[in-house]
């Protein structure tokens, strides 16, 4: 019997080995293709010895297309549970198509879409409904993005005063979260100010309930933007997503596999959709109202014009972004040139100045699901949960191994 308890402890051991060193050889291997592609990683909060390792020397794009398919074939044997082979396999995946895509490699916006992300963008039916989406905005402030535009113009922050309106509007948003949860003692988050990048603000993780929040001057933010990405870079979006994802993923289960995120991933959709919805589970209509006349307006040095009526207006504005996956497909598929891909996103988005949009897609691709399609599975998801479990479901995203939403 003693014989018998040794032979498996030594195999359990042995089994245990062999699972810690594929964890870690995906860790070496995300780390290194981000070191290559400086778009494909999220964040790495895992141990710095493993990409100091990756980079002695650095791989080349066929080795670490090599490395992926090898870590793939491997996973079988791995004696992790069939959960984490799946979330590997999937990421692996994911990692191998953005190799084959930084070489030169070709793929449909669908097909890309699939092996990033496991989603397709369904065929767009809602033109009806936002043509009276539209015809409700003409109403209130006349037709066309011409007409959009000229409105919002009066509700920018002036540049110098974004830094005071974001933190003002961080804390409101902190505030109301942590009514609603809890995080670690000690997170933080610190803020800076950056021009010339293709997105409105960006949220880097740096572990330990630590995040950097970087916000872009180059854009106009209005005051309810900039609300927004208070909400969904901070409290209770990426800030809060990934520390807890940390503590519970990570440090509570140690599935180290978590702490790295590849932006391009099954991993990085849920996250980014996730946070996308964040604004929608601290801020109602009437808090939007409250927190932008009382707080922010006041920190704009903005007069109080009809707040109701410039949210309602965002809001439907907003509902606009269906239109998006399609025209993306088809810009990105080559099937509409860049001058009708501006007239498209004017006509169906009120989007006078469509030229950021391109530019971000030229770059970013179809990681603009994450914000569309993402962003509708988890209202479903969560809100399909009644009032009183909305948070439960918001929180289980966070906290469990989830990679996939339902449609």
């Amino acid at each position: 019997m003693l014989l018998i308890a040794l032979v498996w402890q030594i195999n359990s051991c042995r089994s245990a080995g062999h699972s810690t060193e594929i964890v870690e050889q995906y860790l070496k291997l995300a780390a290194s293709l981000g070191e290559r592609d400086p778009d494909f990683l999220d964040f790495y909060v895992g141990p710095e010895r493993l990409p100091q390792a990756g980079r002695r020397p650095l791989p080349s794009l066929e080795q670490i297309e090599q490395d992926t398919k090898r870590l793939r074939a491997q996973l079988s044997s791995s004696g992790l549970d069939t959960e984490r082979i799946a979330f590997l396999n999937q990421q692996l995946n994911a990692m191998s198509q953005r190799v084959r895509q930084l070489q030169g490699a070709t793929a449909g916006f669908d097909e890309e879409s699939r092996g990033y992300f496991g989603v397709t963008a369904p065929p767009d039916t809602d033109a009806a409904p936002r043509a009276k989406v539209r015809a409700e905005i003409a109403a209130l402030i006349g037709p066309g993005a011409k007409a959009y535009s000229a409105y919002e113009a009066a509700f920018v922050v002036p540049a110098k005063q974004v830094p005071a309106v974001f933190e003002a509007a961080l804390n409101v948003c902190r505030e109301r979260t942590l009514a609603r949860l809890s995080m670690p003692a000690g997170e933080h988050v610190d803020v800076t100010y950056v021009v010339n990048k293709p997105w409105a603000a960006f949220s880097r993780y740096l572990g330990n309930a630590h995040s950097q929040i970087q916000v872009n001057l180059g854009f106009p933010q209005t005051v309810d933007r900039l609300l927004d990405l208070a909400c969904h870079e901070g409290y209770p979006g990426h800030h809060v997503f990934n520390t807890l994802r940390e503590e519970a993923l990570v440090k509570q289960r140690h599935q180290l596999e978590w702490a790295v995120q590849p932006a391009f991933s099954p991993q990085s959709f849920v996250s980014e959709a996730a946070a996308s919805y964040a604004p929608e589970m601290v801020l109602d209509d009437a808090a939007r109202v409250q927190i932008e006349r009382d707080v922010l307006f006041p920190i704009a040095g903005l007069p109080q014009r009809d707040i109701e009526r410039y949210i309602r207006i965002e809001k439907l504005v907003a509902m606009l972004h269906t239109a998006e996956p399609e025209i993306a497909r088809e810009y990105l598929d080559g099937r509409l040139e860049f001058a009708r891909a501006l007239s498209q996103l004017e006509e169906e988005l009120l989007m006078e100045h469509g030229e950021t949009m391109l530019t971000y897609l030229n770059e970013y691709r179809s990681y603009m699901l994450t914000y569309t399609v993402g962003l509708d599975r988890v209202a479903k998801y969560v809100d399909a949960a009644g009032p009183e479990n909305r948070w439960r479901r918001y929180t289980a995203l966070m906290t469990t191994a989830v990679t996939s939403l339902p449609d």
